[in-house]
């Protein structure tokens, strides 16, 4: 229902799962037809995408992160919740679900030893590189 650019959020779960679905399918995708895209996210994801989907951006994460994003209205009587969204505050959840999703990526590529990380004082932001040690080991032929 829409009212003055707000718009009723009728199914909260539904609402935040297809939300995070939308930001993982389009991560990444470069030079496809937005149509061929979009009907596939609604095709769905195949068990292995919905595995890693789950990894790098749970409903939980993104559920906490909607809740920041969305203007929530009780009811005096009723003490019903209702949420409401407008296109700006859909294109910020959305970014900031595409910022944890990409955050939640480093973090295991650290953890696997993939990376390494620091804080630099300077940018006053964490800086990332490759693992020289581990890129060094898997490169190293076999001798006979």
């Amino acid at each position: 229902m829409k009212n003055n650019g707000w718009y009723i959020v009728k199914d909260l779960p539904s609402f935040i799962d297809h939300a995070r679905r939308l930001v993982f399918k389009f991560f990444g995708e470069v030079n496809k037809n937005a149509s061929d895209s979009f009907t596939g996210l609604i095709a769905g994801l195949t068990p292995t995408e919905e595995e890693e989907m789950d990894a790098m951006l749970s409903f939980s994460e993104c559920e906490i992160i909607a809740k920041n994003f969305l203007k929530k209205q009780i009811h005096r009587k009723t003490k019903a919740i209702r949420y409401y969204i407008n296109d700006t505050i859909l294109t910020e959840m959305l970014e900031s679900f595409n910022s944890r999703m990409v955050s939640n990526i480093l973090n295991k590529l650290v953890n696997d030893g993939l990376l390494e990380s620091a804080f630099d004082e300077e940018r006053n932001d964490f800086i990332f590189w490759v693992n020289e040690n581990n890129a060094n080991e898997k490169e190293t032929p076999e001798t006979d």
